[in-house]
């Protein structure tokens, strides 16, 4: 490790403890030891699974298109415990990713993409929890956004460059492109008529869906593309399309497993650590 990933890892740090700091004195919140470890396992465990089970596809020549599950477990400690502790997992996973060499260099613009992975979730969950009828409006408009965003995007634009290669997008290119951006709306749809007769297990879904979709608009489609861009030049306008793409795929899969997750995770945290007994 270099000495400016070293200065990067304790200037973070510094400045996460004196978050913690300042939120404990101001808010008299209490730092549970038993919250500590999961939040750190959870970091360790989203380190892991991105050092290990996640796939870099190279666009121009750098490994920019991301396809893994190591946001997982960042969103569930927003979930279980709160927009604050969500991005402490965030951080310090993106710091334990450094430290470990799973990136070789730090930029501010993935380690506040890590942050807000672990924030979106979190204050999803307190809103919802305050006004669960305005989930569903959320959940539409945000879609709506997604897809007709994507598909105006790919049909204004007719053709491409990128590393001087010239890219022609024909109308049979367009469709194709559009056709693979909607494909995963009927399943949305059948999952969540599915869950339609269980009110409890509707709302959790509508929660994590509205969480996922956030997640990969704002980060996934919009911010990484900005710092990419910054970095290595990657034109914004092709990595938006591409990533729509993806999005349209993971919105579904990221909401299926989170929910599943989450099920399991939720009644663990309601279980009491040493059983006592009688």
């Amino acid at each position: 490790m270099n000495t400016q990933n070293i200065y990067y890892i304790l200037g973070i740090g510094i400045v996460l403890i004196i978050i913690i700091l300042i939120v404990h004195i101001t808010t008299k919140t209490r730092f549970k030891l038993r919250t500590m470890i999961i939040v750190s396992f959870l970091s360790l465990l989203s380190m892991v699974l991105a050092a290990y089970l996640s796939i870099f596809i190279p666009l121009f020549g750098f490994p920019s298109l991301k396809f893994g599950f190591s946001q997982l477990p960042i969103m569930m400690a927003g979930a279980l415990f709160g927009p604050w502790w969500g991005m402490v997992a965030g951080v310090l996973e993106d710091l334990l990713e450094l430290a470990s060499g799973t990136i070789t260099s730090p930029y501010i613009g993935f380690t506040l993409n890590k942050a807000l992975i672990g924030i979106i979730p979190g204050v999803v969950f307190l809103l919802a929890n305050k006004n669960p009828k305005q989930i569903k409006y959320a959940i539409i408009g945000l879609v709506t956004l997604l897809y007709g965003t994507s598909i105006l995007f790919i049909l204004n634009t007719d053709s491409l460059t990128a590393s001087q290669v010239f890219f022609v997008l024909d109308w049979p290119v367009k469709l194709t492109l559009i056709g693979m951006t909607l494909a995963t709306l009927p399943i949305t749809y059948l999952i969540y008529q599915t869950l339609k007769q269980k009110t409890i297990l509707q709302i959790q879904f509508q929660i994590w869906l509205l969480s996922v979709i956030i997640i990969e608009i704002l980060i996934n489609v919009i911010l990484t593309p900005i710092w990419l861009n910054q970095l290595y030049g990657i034109p914004f306008d092709i990595q938006v399309i591409i990533r729509s793409i993806k999005t349209s795929f993971f919105v579904v899969l990221n909401t299926l497993l989170a929910y599943s997750i989450y099920q399991s995770l939720r009644h663990l945290k309601q279980t009491p650590v040493i059983s006592k007994k009688r």
